[in-house]
């Protein structure tokens, strides 16, 4: 996948995941309001630990990591340790339509280190304790070298619910079930409404 696909990629997947449409989330209805767009929830937080390596499988001491938030303001910024570890401690991001989830809002994370290509993380989960591995490229004298991109280590769970919440939204009816996972079925594109108008006459 080329970098151009892989950044389009990840912004359409964290437009998805941290900005839903701001009608959604007032159209549904609670015992109160939920956040603002861009509000963190005041007192609660998530921790995302960032483990840094090199594609020679080299642990990367004193690389630094810029966290930004999904509004594009620069959070915090740290150096990983011995052990190629840091960690920052996130505010959430909480309203009605993630609460079944375990991930609280994304961030977006810069890593750099002397020696190494700049790496970009985009979409990086912010939960109770995020884990997110970041790889980054040595230099290459004679070659070309550019910045590279990932997306965040999402829990696969918390894609399938994504998937889900606005399947159901949109009334969509599931595909067959696929052998040997166990009974999970994927949505497919038709609605439940062209079911019920199938067997209509006209």
């Amino acid at each position: 996948m080329t970098l151009w696909r892989r950044l389009f990629s990840a912004t359409i997947l964290c437009t998805a995941l941290g900005a839903v449409p701001v009608s959604m989330t007032q159209a549904a209805s609670a015992p109160a309001p939920a956040p603002a767009e861009n509000q963190s929830v005041a007192g609660q937080q998530g921790v995302v630990e960032f483990r840094v390596g090199s594609s020679t499988s080299k642990v990367v001491a004193g690389a630094r990591i810029i966290v930004i938030l999904h509004d594009g303001k620069v959070f915090t910024t740290g150096l990983t340790d011995t052990s190629g570890r840091w960690s920052a401690k996130v505010p959430y991001y909480v309203v009605q339509w993630n609460e079944r989830f375990s991930t609280k809002g994304v961030v977006n994370a810069i890593v750099v280190a002397n020696g190494y290509n700049e790496q970009v993380v985009f979409v990086v989960p912010i939960t109770a304790h995020t884990v997110q591995p970041v790889i980054l490229q040595p230099i290459q004298p004679n070659a070309r070298n550019l910045p590279s991109a990932s997306l965040g280590n999402i829990h696969q769970h918390n894609l399938r619910n994504f998937v889900e919440r606005y399947a159901e939204l949109m009334g969509l009816t599931r595909q067959a079930p696929v052998p040997g996972d166990f009974g999970y079925a994927p949505w497919g594109p038709a609605l439940k409404s062209d079911n019920k108008t199938q067997g209509t006459k006209p």
